[in-house]
This record gives structure tokens, sequence and C-alpha cells, in this order.
């Protein structure tokens, strides 16, 4: 592994928990729900334009992990992650302008260039610092812990905004946020534990050697259905009769499900690898769209709504390790880089794909047999790919 402290076990615990705390704090980039309504009011924009600064940050959490292998062997994890606390915190100046390019740059870039950087190095950190045989589970924890910052904070920011206003709410949130990575930064400074770049930096000349192409339509394929249904679960239950407490309910179970599922995925990939709980994981996927296309009962939506977004959880918590595994741990973060790319592309066309299939027939039958379609391509993909863990 490539940490010259692998032995500390204390070390790589504080290091393991400082990523925990950085993942939980970049992941509220996603609880944009709360604030979308707001930002509306404070910039006078509708609800296409203030979508696009949510998009504007999932194009930059993807580029942020893109990039990240550049990153992490031109500077140190300690200043990484100082520029993951300050990204925000200079965001606000252009937020708190009110305008809607304000919130674009503030918001989409600054914050979602930080959440995805923070997940990233997070990641890589987690790789270079933890045994093989328990890597499935220590990424599975950073993926839950991103996944947790959404849903908590979609809790927390509103208690804010009631508190101290939407504007003065959301400072102290960011604050708040900005301060618990700064704890991380300590704790990863007291832990001792020293990334090893060598061998990183020896094979960045091999980085364009694995072929990437199925494990890129793998993932891009694997989260469709996922990302479709997070992002379109609210008009679903409208449409079957459902309440707002009932949509507000469902997102708040997908959400944890889908950290949950996160870890017992990692659990499950360090006793029976990557392969066969993915493939496992793909068929049950596939069987819930299926029966969400012929179901008629709002407590079987809401059930097959959390079982489908927990699904996605586990695709999302089992790649960096499947990727890992593949291209050993020297490339993974250049690999991963890449292959994460397929997890953007998917989060910008799958929600509004299935909003124009929605417009074009006023149902969403059309977009669930596509998702249908699509997760049985995923399995085949995946089912054809040659895998074996490489040291």
């Amino acid at each position: 592994m490539n940490s010259n402290e692998l032995t500390n076990k204390h070390g790589r615990l504080l290091v393991l928990t400082a990523c925990l705390l950085i993942t939980f704090c970049m992941g509220t980039v996603h609880a944009f729900s709360t604030l979308i309504h707001n930002i509306e009011l404070q910039s006078h924009v509708g609800r296409m334009a203030s979508s696009l600064v949510y998009s504007t940050a999932l194009i930059n959490v993807t580029l942020a992990v893109y990039l990240g292998h550049i990153l992490y062997r031109k500077f140190s994890p300690k200043t990484l992650i100082s520029l993951i606390a300050m990204l925000p915190i200079i965001g606000l100046f252009f937020s708190s302008s009110g305008s809607w390019v304000g919130w674009i740059v503030g918001y989409g870039i600054f914050f979602g260039f930080s959440s995805g950087l923070g997940y990233g190095l997070s990641l890589y950190i987690v790789s270079s610092v933890t045994k093989k045989k328990e890597l499935g589970f220590a990424l599975g924890l950073v993926t839950a812990s991103y996944a947790f910052g959404a849903v908590i904070f979609s809790m927390i920011y509103p208690l804010l905004f009631d508190f101290f206003g939407f504007e003065n709410g959301y400072i102290i949130g960011l604050v708040i946020l900005s301060s618990i990575v700064v704890v991380g930064l300590i704790l990863f400074i007291t832990s001792k534990v020293k990334v090893d770049l060598e061998s990183f930096v020896n094979h960045q000349t091999d980085a364009r050697k694995p072929k990437i192409l199925k494990l890129w339509l793998g993932y891009f394929l694997g989260v469709f259905a996922g990302l479709m249904i997070i992002g379109h679960a609210v008009p679903l239950i409208n449409s079957f009769g459902g309440s707002a407490i009932t949509s507000i309910t469902a997102i708040t179970l997908m959400t944890l499900g889908s950290g949950i599922a996160g870890i017992f995925a990692g659990w499950l990939v360090d006793r029976f690898g990557c392969k066969r709980p993915l493939l496992a994981i793909l068929m049950i996927n596939a069987l819930a769209i299926l029966a969400l296309s012929i179901m008629t009962n709002i407590n079987l939506l809401l059930i097959l709504l959390v079982l489908i977004a927990s699904l996605y959880g586990a695709v999302i918590a089992i790649y960096p390790t499947l990727v890992s595994h593949i291209v050993g741990n020297n490339l993974s973060a250049v690999v991963y880089g890449k292959v994460f790319t397929a997890w953007g592309t998917a989060g910008l066309i799958s929600p509004s794909l299935a909003g124009w299939l929605f417009e074009k027939n006023n149902n969403y039958d059309a977009s669930i047999i596509l998702t249908l379609t699509i997760s049985i391509v995923a399995i085949l993909i995946i089912w054809t790919m040659k895998y074996s863990i490489k040291d």
C-alpha cells in the first residue's frame, strides 16, 4: 500500500475519520433541493435557471474527480484539505450577491469543485492507507458518508433558515461545514500518516494502458436508473396521489438507504470480490424496475423507490474498489477519475431525458422501460468484464 505508516492502526483510524468528516461535509452539495426555492426568490429566476446551479455543481464535482490525480501529485494532502475547506467560503462572496450568476459561480463552481475534490481525495487517501482485504468496506464508508451529508443537511438547512433567514442561515451552514473540514485536517496531521506518491508518479505513463471503456459503460448504465429515480421521485409519488409528507419521507429513506447499502456493499466486496456482488445488485435493480413498470399501489411504489436508490448507492460504493482491483492501486486515481465522468454524464442525461419523455407521453412509462433496457445492458457489460485483483 502507498503509505509509510500502514502498520499504524491508530494513525489509519484517524485518517479514515478525517476522510469521513470531509466527505460528509462535501456531500452536502447534494442537499440543493432545500435551497432551490429560496434561490429563485432571491435571484428572481425560474426553476430551469435555478436548476442550472445544481447542474453546474455536478459538472464541477465530476471535473474535480477527473483532474484529481494531477492535484494529488502536485500538492500535499494537507494543502488540498485546506483548499477544500476554503473554496466554499470563497464561494460565499459570490453567492451572497443574491444574483443568479453569483450562485452559479459560488455554489456551482466553487462548492461543486470543492465537493468533488473532497470526495476524490478521500477515496485516494483511504485507498492508499487501507489493506487490500479491507478496501471495499473502507471505501463503502467514504461513499456512504458522502450520501449521509446530503440527507442530514437536508434537515439542518431548513432549521437554519427558519431561525436566521435564508442568507444568514446558508452562511452559518457553510461556516459549520468548513470548520468540520478543518477538524478533519487536524486529525490527518495528528495521524502522522504520510501518503507515498513515489509509485503513483512513476506509473503515470501507464495511465492510458488500461482499457476503461467497459468500466465506463458499466458505471454509466449501472447508475442511470438510480439517478432517474432519485431525480423524479417526487413527481412519481405525486402521480400516484402521494402527499408532500410522503415525498419528504421517501427522499429521506432513499438517501439513507443509499448510504447504508454502500457500507453493506463494501463489506460484501471484501468477502466475495466486486464482480459477483455487482452483478447481483444490477439483477435485483432490473427486477425492481420491472416491478415499477407494472405496479399500481403507492405503498409498493415507495418500497421500490427506496430499493432502487439503495442499489444505486451500492453500485457507486463498489466502483472505486472495482477500479482499484482491476488496474491496481497505483493507477486507480487516474483511471477512476476517467471512469467517474460516467456518473457525471448519467447525472446530466438521465433526469433530463426522463423529463423530456414525460412531457412527450404525460407519464413515466417510456422512462421506466428505457431504464429497464439500460439496466439489462449494464448486466451484460459487467458479466463480460474480465475481473481479477491486481496488486
